[in-house]
């Protein structure tokens, strides 16, 4: 079947975007494996304002760069919506990328990875999916590591580390970036709700493509420039999302959906909880015997 045919209009055709961040002076995409022809347009995000933002060579690799000083992803989020917008045919429909790949510049992995990872996306008509980690990653949830023998398993959502959006998905969220400073609460709880709300719900990670975390996982404790914790910020965005449920689909109340989102993770008995930190030792535990 021709990657055009009537099956696969026009997300077929718009050519995905991929977002590395960059501190500006050190090496540019210099955890990235540059051993193939990118299927995917470059965005490289300075994230501390010092570069001139536009098109330029960096590497061997046409790149177009964008550059502010922000505190954590979530401004990120907001400066590549606006930069999406302001360069659309029409800033308010787009036409958007096919994907929007947004990824750290603590992560290790090959264009031909991303390559791969658009294409499983494409095959298997994901709308949000993201690599796996390695087992000798720093991580915050374990179920993002690396299982194998299969190529992906379904999940309810994904991570900020390195997740790809549909390019229309990504920007209906975008009112949503604009006062989040850390990034909380985006993945959780607003990018599901809104994958619910516009039947584009399919999730998953990818085990045929594993990447590597190569810093420590920050704590949330940091309070932002908006007076803001990251945890404080994810709650907000928890209850922004509970409000759009309650007004657009107050069907979802009822569904397994919502109660595994909203209730079951929120509110883990002591029970839960003891498995959760049993579970973390043992898999530490195995790691260290391999």
């Amino acid at each position: 079947m021709s990657l055009y045919s009537e099956d696969r209009p026009r997300d077929a055709v718009r050519r995905p975007l991929v977002l590395v961040s960059w501190d500006g002076v050190s090496l540019p995409l210099g955890l990235v494996h540059l051993d193939a022809t990118p299927e995917f347009d470059w965005i490289l995000f300075d994230y501390t304002g010092r570069q001139a933002p536009g098109r330029r060579e960096l590497r061997g690799q046409a790149v177009t760069v964008l550059a502010a000083a922000t505190e954590c992803k979530g401004e990120i989020y907001r400066h590549l919506a606006d930069h999406l917008a302001a360069t659309a045919a029409d800033p308010a429909t787009g036409p958007w990328p096919e994907y929007v790949g947004v990824i750290d510049d603590d992560i290790l992995l090959s264009v031909t990875q991303i390559n791969t990872a658009l294409h499983l996306g494409r095959c298997e008509r994901l709308d949000v999916f993201s690599p796996s980690l390695s087992h000798d990653s720093p991580y915050s949830h374990h179920w993002m590591r690396h299982q194998p023998h299969r190529i992906y398993r379904e999940v309810d959502w994904v991570e900020v580390m390195m997740p790809f959006y549909r390019g229309e998905l990504f920007m209906a969220a975008r009112a949503h970036y604009q006062d989040n400073i850390s990034s909380w609460g985006l993945d959780r709880f607003m990018i599901p709700t809104l994958q619910q709300l516009r039947g584009q719900t399919r999730t998953a990670l990818l085990d045929a493509v594993m990447a590597s975390h190569r810093r420590p996982v920050t704590s949330g404790g940091k309070v932002y420039r908006n007076g803001r914790t990251a945890w404080q910020e994810r709650q907000i965005l928890r209850q922004a999302s509970l409000d759009l449920i309650a007004r657009e689909a107050p069907q979802l109340l009822t569904s397994a959906w919502y109660h595994r989102t909203f209730v079951r993770r929120e509110t883990p008995n002591k029970w839960v909880r003891w498995k959760r930190r049993v579970a973390r030792v043992v898999a530490d535990w195995l790691d260290d015997c391999r």
